[in-house]
């Protein structure tokens, strides 16, 4: 079996102890990881080997970031979207059977609080969304074998958050957005959670503002997708929801996916 846990962990630093303990509780073949919030000369390569890690990191000064983490030696394969090379919210590597890992870090989209009328920030939006769903495009196209995991940053149904409502207008869901998101569907890949939990009210994220995690004012904002390739695959998959009652937690918790080892890893 091979297990793939995504994570955005609202800061590396601040976050490596449960970091250290998600790797001894969950043993991850490979970890997805997003807003890392840290530059690669203060990203501790060195200790992440020892832990049994080799380490692909495209990162930024106190924001955005993203990583991947592997068991197996990984080849850096690109760290941006064409045109995007201005926000770490990319990055790409490749095994030695040639499965694909993808971390990304979708941007949020909402306005300037001064300037809510500021559309630039949703424009971004969905052009990088529209870029990430190109290049899904043409490698399913290819028949590669990859598996896409992130902070989509998307409430893509009413039952993925705890009051729609409340959200209307706001960049995570407005048709647009939702639209780019249903693209990516619509180019064949597998979401691995809804695979296994079809359910509405499963949550991946809730804000460290309000009483969220008390009142379960939650919303789904993370995804793990896999190739069509890979869906035979496919054997487990959940959101690890306790690691946001931990001590000094990241708002958002971790998903995994398990794949069969013996089957992924044969050539397409």
């Amino acid at each position: 079996m091979q297990k793939i846990i995504s994570w955005n962990v609202a800061s590396f630093r601040a976050r490596l102890p449960l970091v250290k303990m998600l790797i001894e509780k969950e043993n991850p073949d490979v970890l997805l990881l997003q807003e890392m919030k840290l530059e690669a000369h203060q990203y501790p390569f060195e200790e992440m080997e020892k832990q049994g890690y080799y380490t692909v990191l495209c990162g930024q000064k106190s924001w955005n970031g993203v990583a991947v983490l592997a068991k197996k030696p990984l080849e850096t394969r690109m760290t941006c979207l064409d045109g995007f090379a201005d926000q770490a919210r990319f990055v790409e590597a490749v095994l030695s059977d040639g499965t694909t890992l993808i971390s990304v870090y979708v941007p949020n989209g909402q306005p300037p609080e001064k300037m809510p009328q500021d559309t630039s920030r949703l424009k971004y939006k969905l052009a990088w969304m529209q870029a990430l769903n190109a290049y899904v495009t043409q490698k399913i196209t290819a028949k590669e074998k990859f598996i896409l995991g992130g902070d989509f940053n998307v409430i893509f149904q009413d039952g993925d958050v705890y009051n729609p409502a409340l959200f209307e207008g706001n960049a995570l869901m407005v048709p647009s957005v939702r639209e780019k998101l249903a693209q990516l569907h619509q180019t064949g890949v597998v979401n691995a959670i809804r695979q296994f939990h079809p359910q509405s009210g499963l949550y991946t994220f809730w804000d460290f503002q309000g009483g969220a995690w008390p009142r379960n004012h939650g919303i789904l904002l993370d995804a793990l997708y896999v190739s069509p390739t890979l869906k035979g695959c496919l054997m487990d998959a959940g959101v690890l929801k306790e690691y946001r009652a931990f001590e000094k937690p990241s708002d958002h918790v971790p998903i995994y996916c398990v794949l069969d080892e013996a089957v992924s890893s044969k050539k397409v």
